[in-house]
């Protein structure tokens, strides 16, 4: 059912963006600071282009995260390890006297 509701979803989004595309299509210049300005762009690039930013972003801050955690992660691991052998040489030198 979820499956279902997930392809219902994908397909109306992707509708909804077919006829933003064919809606927008006027060229738009940007204009920025000293003059600059870029070439005339159908509205809908960039809009498209400013969610695919968007999304890239989003994701490398994701994947520096994730390094992060990792990084933590190992850290811990390396720790518990420690006091773990810490611990059976505790117990050992306890049951040898």
């Amino acid at each position: 059912m979820a499956k279902v509701l997930k392809t219902i979803f994908l397909a109306l989004l992707f509708i909804l963006g077919i006829t933003f595309s064919m809606q927008n299509v006027d060229p738009v210049v940007l204009r920025y600071y000293f003059g600059l300005e870029t070439l005339p762009v159908p509205l809908f690039l960039l809009v498209l282009f400013s969610i695919l930013l968007g999304i890239l972003l989003a994701g490398a801050g994701f994947l520096m995260d994730q390094r992060s955690l990792r990084r933590a992660l190992r850290e811990k691991e390396r720790q518990v390890a420690s006091l773990e052998n810490e611990l059976k040489q505790k117990t050992i030198m306890k049951t040898e006297s």
